[in-house]
């Protein structure tokens, strides 16, 4: 198996390594396009031509070491003691990877096209348009962010539980310092990839137009990892294609990025 990055031993083996790339290529409920399963490897293979240095951040951050590792048991993922960055598959892995995690305190910031507030999609309640229904239901500190796609029932579920969501219609000036307002000390980021504007990531299961553009996340992954402690993130629902280089790479891009602002948060070199 190919690591993040193709990284040597010494740089990416477990004992050492201060970030783990967790894969995992779970496809089980996906509802329009196919190929969600495929994403952590190609994600993977991307990562092979990024360049080491992180011009945001002037840093190496491959240099903390960065494990790469499958996971196999789907349903109880166990926490770790590295900087976990999950790579699916489709976004019903979320509550899996949250659902032992200590909620004190702890809110988790969703990016994504979707609410994915459903009590049951297509007779499952464990359905990707489920998934922070059931997250909501162990953990209610929710923030969603680039949200333009729902039904009246989510709606509902919204404004009855007071959620806090920006939808996209919405996003305006100072919009990332609302955001920031809204989270605890320590957060959870997931990433659903048609958060992004289909320009920015063609390659998704439901391709939402009028999404967000790369700076807009960067600007506010930049602030909430300087301002609150990132406990561990996710990205999913990358659909590879054949023939796009773009998503897998844009995609790897912003993971490498995103272990560039933890590593200057924490000082690991």
């Amino acid at each position: 198996m190919k690591n993040f990055m193709n990284l040597p031993e010494q740089l990416s083996n477990e004992e050492n390594s201060k970030v783990e790339i967790l894969k995992v290529p779970y496809e089980g409920t996906t509802s329009y396009g196919k190929g969600t399963k495929n994403a952590p490897c190609a994600i993977i293979e991307a990562s092979n031509e990024l360049e080491s240095y992180d011009i945001e951040t002037d840093s190496e951050p491959y240099k903390v070491g960065i494990y790469t590792k499958e996971e196999t048991d789907l349903t109880n993922i166990k926490p770790s003691q590295k900087f976990r960055i999950a790579i699916g598959g489709e976004h019903s892995i979320t509550f899996n990877l949250i659902k032992n995690l200590n909620q004190n305190n702890l809110s988790i910031l969703q990016i994504d096209a979707h609410a994915d507030l459903k009590n049951e999609f297509e007779g499952r309640k464990d359905s990707h348009a489920c998934v922070m229904r059931r997250i909501f239901e162990i953990n209610n500190n929710i923030t969603q962010v680039g949200i333009r796609s729902l039904d009246q029932e989510e709606v509902n579920f919204i404004q009855e539980n007071k959620i806090k969501t920006f939808f996209m219609k919405n996003i305006r000036e100072d919009w990332i310092q609302k955001v920031l307002e809204t989270l605890t000390d320590k957060v959870y980021i997931t990433i659903d990839m048609d958060g992004f504007d289909p320009t920015v990531i063609p390659a998704v299961g439901t391709p939402e137009p009028n999404g967000l553009q790369y700076n807009q996340v960067y600007s506010l992954l930049r602030e909430v990892f300087n301002k609150k402690e990132v406990v561990g993130m996710d990205f999913v629902e990358l659909m590879p294609k054949e023939g796009d280089l773009v998503s897998p790479y844009t995609t790897a891009k912003l993971i490498y990025q995103s272990i560039a602002l933890k590593m200057r948060k924490e000082n690991w070199l």
